[in-house]
């Protein structure tokens, strides 16, 4: 009895441990097993929940940016297929080209490359017209702007004051014009009075002419109603030369007051100036002042004084010079004293006999320089 016990005791121990064993590498391959079978567990261990949620939160990122980027490209390319095609491709072919053959490479494909042939680059859709207007409306701008440019480069022309424009007489003044034209071709005075209706009153007053030139001979061309423009018409017409008077005398101007400036009335009168130095280089020119005309509140008056100005400080050529006398016919008001001036306008005797006092020494300082002795009595026409 006790040795059955004891050998029931050590086969059941034996097998105990067998079975235990058993049990215990079972457990563990079906523990091994259960750790690879996508069984949900209740409490996964942290770590384990952390690596798959980073895992698969990456992987979901990547492959939204792999979705992302190729929408964008595909959207990029199909946006700008045709001027890719047209403008990049054959860019690069030709550059691929250049370094095949710098390295020596045959450009014909190889066997194991597929000899397709080249793709005709896509069409370039229509250019609607409306996107042209504007270029071609910024051409025909910037046309008209260099027109404008090249018109403004142009220097204007120089236009001809009517002061110093030759101008022949009216009808009604044709007969005077003519008798003037015959006297400077055929006279030979030694001093010609040229001027206007001032000039030509000295006819009237022939005594008073005679204390002005003395015993020299002198020719009256003047004209009632002249301008600037009329003496050089008339001279153009009948040059001086053919006198080669030894004194000019030149009053001119006052019927320019009222239609021209003040500047172009001067210019007038120097043009006058130089056309008779031309002719009569020898002669001495004197320039008398414009004498003063109606009241003080008259607007000649003003453009008078800023003429026989102007006149004063004007450069003038050799022989000729400016000769003032106009303050005598003033009174101390401004006024004109009727007895010298009836009209306001033309002397009378009076009048020509203070005019011929006040430019009698610059007239014989001129002829005793140019002509010491008197030539011989002559009719003063």
């Amino acid at each position: 009895m006790k040795t059955i016990s004891t050998f029931r005791i050590y086969f059941l121990v034996h097998v105990c441990s067998v079975t235990s064993a058993s049990v215990f590498v079972l457990a563990s391959i079906a523990g091994c097993a259960g750790a690879y079978t996508p069984v949900p567990q209740d409490n996964p261990p942290q770590t384990t929940t952390q690596t798959t949620t980073q895992t698969t939160t990456q992987t979901f990122v990547i492959a939204t940016n792999q979705a992302t980027v190729g929408t964008s490209i595909s959207a990029t390319v199909g946006k700008s297929q045709p001027i890719t095609t047209h403008l990049t491709e054959p860019t690069r072919i030709q550059s691929a080209q250049q370094g095949a053959l710098s390295n020596g490479q045959s450009l014909a494909p190889s066997p194991t490359q597929s000899a397709e042939p080249a793709q005709e680059p896509a069409a370039a859709p229509p250019v609607e017209p409306a996107q042209l207007q504007p270029e071609a409306a910024l051409m025909h701008t910037d046309e008209s702007i260099e027109s404008r440019a090249t018109f403004r480069a142009i220097p204007p022309q120089t236009i001809q004051p009517a002061t110093t424009t030759p101008v022949s007489r009216e009808p009604g003044a044709a007969a005077r014009q003519n008798l003037v034209l015959e006297r400077a071709r055929t006279s030979h005075a030694q001093v010609v009075l040229i001027g206007d209706s001032i000039t030509k009153g000295w006819e009237d007053a022939p005594e008073q002419l005679q204390a002005l030139v003395g015993l020299r001979s002198a020719a009256n061309l003047g004209v009632g109603g002249d301008c600037t423009q009329h003496v050089l018409w008339r001279l153009q017409q009948a040059p001086l030369s053919a006198i080669q008077p030894k004194v000019i005398v030149l009053m001119i101007g006052t019927n320019n007051i009222y239609d021209d400036s003040a500047d172009d009335i001067v210019a007038g009168i120097h043009a006058v100036v130089a056309l008779l130095n031309a002719q009569c280089p020898n002669a001495e020119i004197l320039v008398l002042d414009i004498p003063p005309r109606g009241d003080p509140m008259d607007s000649a008056r003003a453009k008078i004084a800023e003429i026989n100005k102007e006149l004063a400080q004007g450069t003038w050529p050799e022989h000729a010079r400016f000769v003032r006398v106009d303050n005598q016919f003033l009174r101390n008001d401004g006024t004109i004293d009727p007895a010298i001036m009836p009209d306001l306008l033309h002397f009378s005797l009076n009048g020509y006999a203070m005019w011929a006092t006040a430019i009698k020494p610059e007239l014989d300082c001129s002829l005793a320089a140019n002509h010491p002795e008197p030539a011989p009595t002559t009719p003063h026409p």
